[in-house]
């Protein structure tokens, strides 16, 4: 009777081993970063993902740089670097989107509308006070893309001006009635 040899466990690599930790605090911060600029800008997860890119490629660096830099930015460590020069460029570029005409659309209940927005600064100021949090990120992203679709607009900083100024007009009227 021959023994037949058992399979060779496969090595994975140690919690303690450097690269894992080195990998896992570099994850640990791009997730921040990306909370950081989904509310600072505000944007989606992917978006905020491309403009970490997008600052890396022009300070010539590399994306978990770029996130280092998003979480120095907001924290106020270190003086502006090229870094954070660079992610302050593409954060401009992404709420300066394209041009939209003025076209016919439905718009938003006034009471919808104060409370989408009422909700959306809520997420933004949870996002900021705990960027690494995964769950207020993707709760923040539906409250984006729900105030894009809500005003017909292409990019959640156009979305969100639009939004307050039409809030801001609806309530208005309001307000004067009651006091007159």
């Amino acid at each position: 009777m021959t023994e037949t040899p058992l399979p060779q466990r496969r090595r994975t690599p140690a919690a303690g081993d450097p690269a894992v930790t080195a990998a896992t605090a570099a994850r640990a911060r791009t997730e921040l970063a990306t909370g950081i600029l989904m509310a600072l800008v505000p944007c989606s997860a992917e978006t905020a993902r491309r403009l970490l890119q997008a600052a890396a490629e022009e300070a010539g660096t590399t994306p978990q740089e770029s996130a280092g830099a998003a979480v120095a930015l907001l924290s106020g460590q270190d003086g502006p670097t090229p870094v954070q020069e660079a992610l302050r460029t593409a954060m401009r570029r992404a709420r300066s989107g394209p041009e939209q005409g003025a076209g016919a659309r439905l718009l938003p209940r006034p009471d919808v509308l104060r409370e989408h927005v009422a909700r959306f600064r809520a997420l933004r100021r949870e996002v900021l006070a705990a960027p690494g949090d995964l769950a207020l990120q993707r709760a923040l992203d539906d409250a984006v893309y729900t105030l894009c679709v809500m005003m017909g607009r292409r990019t959640p900083h156009d979305a969100l001006k639009a939004a307050e100024t039409l809030a801001g007009a609806q309530q208005q009227p309001s307000q004067d009635d009651g006091d007159a």
